[in-house]
């Protein structure tokens, strides 16, 4: 999984004998092993867990469990001690109108995008984006479980010039 940029620290999910968040805070240079709020997670390399912010900013994940999608949310007391914190649960089946007892596969993380904080969701109906903030959702493309997906936000053609002028980088295409 991708390292995910929350605040001054990056993010990634560990997973196997020591199932967490691993923090390396970039003021600090310091590592952390942050546990995760619940127990067995099952197989997190199946798409289930995605490290992302938290609403309202701060650290966060969201979890699929079947068809709901829970949003969690790392929170620190006036004392300085932290916690998670479920903050909303969503129902994808009702959101992306998939009818949960005829779908055999669940839907599963196929990856996130930072800057407009949007999950890719697979299912057998297609690949939605969806942005839990809003709850708002499209359907990208049609599925195809052989395909690895990489969502990326934007493409800069490459500096030209020094100092920028008019030869430096500039957007291409933003999505």
């Amino acid at each position: 999984m991708p390292a995910v940029m929350v605040g001054g620290s990056f993010y990634w999910l560990l997973y196997g004998n020591s199932q967490g968040i691993l923090e390396f805070d970039l003021d600090k240079r310091r590592l952390a092993l942050i546990p995760m709020p619940m127990g067995n997670t099952g197989d997190m390399r199946d798409g289930n867990i995605w490290v992302m912010p938290a609403e309202g900013g701060g650290l966060g994940f969201v979890f699929l469990r079947g068809f709901r999608a829970q949003l969690w949310k790392r929170r620190t007391s006036c004392k300085g001690v932290a916690s998670w914190l479920l903050g909303r649960t969503v129902e994808l089946d009702k959101l992306l109108s998939l009818n949960s007892e005829k779908q055999i596969e669940r839907p599963r993380i196929l990856g996130f995008a930072e800057v407009n904080n949007v999950v890719l969701l697979g299912t057998l109906r297609g690949i939605f984006m969806v942005q839990f903030e809003l709850l708002h959702f499209k359907k990208v493309i049609k599925s195809n479980p052989w395909y690895s997906h990489y969502p990326f936000e934007g493409v800069y053609t490459a500096d030209g010039g020094i100092g920028g002028g008019p030869y430096g980088a500039r957007v291409l295409h933003n999505m």
